[in-house]
């Protein structure tokens, strides 16, 4: 099938091929890495940053100073420059963004730590900025929007905006655009990463995208969910997560069989205990002894004073 740039050819490629998620972090980077002028205009609408639409975008190495040897071959999903001031650090999470938000700090952290250069001066560091851009693709994410920053408890006052961690929920912002009308463009951008086909990526793009850009994402696009390494991965991700969710699953249901069985036989214990003090009640009324009351009930006569203390 030669490549169109028209519906009607992704509505038929829909139906040989599957579009492998843009959420994938595998996928998200092979797109994004390799066009650097698209990802610019996403970062442009998204963040927003202020920057010029011909300012230069350079793709900075991701991978983290190390502390210690368990550290080796940590790498960020992707890391640019922006007119040589403006760092951005992007994040594709599918956990639940509270999971892994002491991760993201702490890589954030290393970058900016990364920041200042030999014999710079304040004003030159004071002049960059760093963002890290977390792209939550989790379903049911509680966290939607936000934007982190230093900020004083207690002042409640904000030290630094110059460094912030920047929060997107990829599924709020699918409910938008399709469910509430919104098509503003970062609104448009963000579903975009949620397309579920070749056909909704197309049509999505073609609404804030040149057409040469619109041409270069969807070629890549299909090169991407044609690429048998990606295929493998991806394939290979879902089902780990398929059979950790089904670990999960049994350990939920072996629990709740467990606390049936462990409720029953305390509420067996507590009615038992319940039968009891009316039986000792019942003695004490008739006028019985302690001590024939131990024996009749089978407790101590230190247990039953506490009962009659306890009943007072």
């Amino acid at each position: 099938m030669t490549f169109k740039l028209e519906e009607e050819y992704f509505e038929q490629l829909d139906e040989k091929l599957t579009l492998v998620p843009l959420t994938y972090d595998k996928a998200f980077k092979r797109i994004f890495r390799t066009n650097l002028d698209i990802l610019k205009e996403f970062l442009k609408d998204v963040i927003p940053l202020d920057i010029d639409k011909d300012c230069n975008i350079r793709l900075m190495d991701g991978e983290l100073p190390k502390e210690n040897m368990k550290e080796k071959g940590k790498i960020i999903d992707i890391y640019v420059v922006l007119d040589g001031k403006i760092y951005v650090d992007i994040e594709m999470n599918r956990s639940k963004f509270e999971s892994v938000l002491e991760r993201n700090i702490k890589y954030k952290d290393k970058l900016s730590s990364m920041l200042p250069e030999s014999n710079e001066d304040f004003k030159a560091i004071t002049s960059k900025k760093l963002y890290q851009l977390n792209l939550n693709a989790y379903p049911f994410e509680k966290v939607l929007d936000d934007i982190i920053v230093l900020y004083g408890l207690k002042t409640h006052k904000i030290y630094s905006s110059d460094e912030c961690m920047v929060v997107k929920s990829l599924e709020r912002y699918r409910d938008l655009y399709y469910n509430k009308g919104n098509k503003e463009k970062d609104v448009i951008w963000l579903t975009i990463l949620t397309s579920r086909t070749f056909t909704e990526l197309y049509e999505l793009s073609n609404q804030i995208l040149s057409k040469d850009k619109v041409k270069k994402l969807m070629e890549a696009a299909v090169s991407m969910s044609k690429d048998g390494f990606i295929l493998h991965e991806w394939q290979k991700d879902k089902f780990d997560a398929l059979v950790k969710y089904n670990e999960i699953e049994d350990a939920k249901k072996e629990g709740k069989s467990l606390g049936i069985e462990e409720g029953k036989a305390l509420g067996k214990a507590e009615g038992i205990k319940e039968k009891t003090v009316e039986i000792v009640k019942n003695m004490l009324n008739m006028k019985m002894s302690i001590k024939d009351i131990s024996k009749a009930a089978g407790l101590t006569e230190e247990e039953i004073k506490s009962l009659i203390k306890n009943e007072k």
